[in-house]
């Protein structure tokens, strides 16, 4: 089976009896149990688009396209790519797409899906200009890009953990994972703190998977921002990497919330209707369920 997206991922556990679950699962899980139910036991799909989603899947695959061809081919060859037109291109597909899982109601306007662009165009120029500062061809290959994980979690061998990894590089004698993030000014240390599981967790079941060492294993976030601070006397840059904590400390703390998600929300495989399902107000923000009160009782949300 030629694996690309998600819905290969799953459709190939399925074949195996599996259930699969990702790190957008966990993480809406632990941010707030009663989203992920309605969303993943009860089916409920309020999906909203937004252009922060369209654009973050257009600037992966430039920034992944180009890398592909450097290092693959030549930088030479990769400069001459018109990464623009990439660009615009699949803007404008993954709108269209979102547009068409919405029943054509539009979710944007002309004058915001320009301002993305032309962001994006700014975020590409610096990348070329800066490139040899994040990525050299010395002593370093690109294995992949958009490699595939679907490993059986620790403790059940009918559930299975899923996702891409979206650069895979050799340097030297040790692999580094990377994930592409957009954002919109970048991370500040408040984010940095709470971020890390996805990569940690990555690292865990790829090293399982593919049978590398997770001590030989690093990772990274390569973070490019839309927008850059107005009225600062010091240069700004529009690409931020942040490699998260990853010693045994970080990654059995990341291995104790994938456990009792899966003690707490399956049961013999399989997601339970039945378990307890709280609402956290930590979730709220960005919850399409937030003004369902025939779903979630406002009264009945936690802090925590």
């Amino acid at each position: 089976m030629n694996i690309k997206t998600p819905k290969d991922l799953a459709i190939a556990a399925r074949k195996q009896g599996k259930t699969t679950i990702s790190y957008s699962q966990i993480n809406m899980y632990k941010n707030c149990p009663l989203q992920w139910k309605l969303t993943y036991v009860d089916k409920i799909r309020d999906f909203e688009p937004s252009m922060f989603l369209v654009f973050g899947t257009a600037m992966h695959e430039v920034l992944q396209t180009y890398l592909d061809t450097m290092y693959k081919d030549s930088i030479v060859n990769a400069n001459k790519l018109d990464l623009h037109k990439q660009l615009s291109d699949t803007m404008k597909l993954e709108y269209k797409k979102a547009v068409d899982e919405q029943d054509g109601k539009h979710f944007s306007f002309s004058e915001e899906i320009n301002d993305f662009y032309n962001d994006g165009v700014e975020i590409i120029e610096e990348f070329k200009r800066r490139r040899g500062a994040y990525f050299s061809k010395k002593n370093t290959e690109l294995l992949g890009v958009e490699i595939p994980i679907l490993c059986p979690v620790d403790g059940s061998d009918k559930i299975m953990v899923m996702g891409f990894v979206d650069l895979v590089m050799k340097e030297g004698d040790r692999i580094k994972i990377i994930d592409i993030k957009t954002s919109m000014f970048g991370w500040k240390a408040k984010k940095k703190k709470g971020e890390g599981d996805q990569l940690r967790i990555y690292k865990k079941y790829f090293a399982k998977q593919y049978g590398v060492e997770e001590s030989d294993i690093d990772i990274e976030y390569f973070i490019v921002k839309r927008k850059l601070y107005e009225n600062l006397d010091f240069p700004q840059k529009r690409i931020q990497q942040y490699r998260p904590p990853a010693g045994k400390p970080s990654m059995n703390k990341t291995d104790k919330i994938l456990k009792e998600f899966v003690e707490k929300a399956f049961v013999n495989g399989k997601r339970n209707p039945d378990a307890e399902y709280p609402a956290y107000k930590t979730g709220c923000t960005y919850c399409p369920f937030k003004k369902r009160h025939d779903l979630c009782n406002p009264k009945q949300r936690l802090a925590v």
